[in-house]
């Protein structure tokens, strides 16, 4: 499914950038290891380049260098946490997430939502409609009378 995912979308530009980006080993290391900073997974980015040398947009050569600086991507990520450590507290800001999750909840719930479609979906009188849209479902079919 990823492959032919790609394909899709990959239109004309993302080959050419795809060889511009990793022509040599020290772009594609650099390459592996911005993409693993960015996406914090280094197996989203071998999954994907993986992808990309399955449908041809990439070469295998080029791929393994990606891999590879994704590899050394995660390993900085961990030395720096290793070095720097976690210089806040982390339950100091959960007390006030809990609270802004409570207040959203709340919110939402007294949130009337409006109908996607019109009263005349549901009866075929508008003025006269009784029944409105179950909220459950996202078909007009599924009326109720009020």
């Amino acid at each position: 499914m990823l492959t032919e995912g790609l394909k899709l979308a990959a239109g004309r530009a993302l080959p050419a950038l795809l060889e511009r980006g990793t022509a040599t080993p020290a772009r594609g290391l650099a390459a592996g290891m911005l993409m693993t900073a960015a996406v914090q997974s280094s197996t989203a980015v071998t999954v994907a380049s993986i992808g990309f040398v399955n449908t041809g947009l990439l070469s295998l050569k080029n791929a393994m260098w990606v891999i590879f600086g994704s590899n050394v991507g995660t390993t900085m990520n961990a030395w720096l946490v290793a070095a720097l450590g976690f210089s806040f507290r982390i339950d100091a800001f959960a007390l006030p997430f809990v609270g802004v999750g409570a207040v959203l909840m709340l919110a939402a719930r007294s949130v009337r939502w409006a109908r996607p479609w019109p009263a005349s979906a549901c009866c075929s009188s508008a003025s006269t409609c009784s029944r409105t849209p179950s909220p459950a479902s996202a078909q007009p079919s599924a009326c109720r009378t009020t």
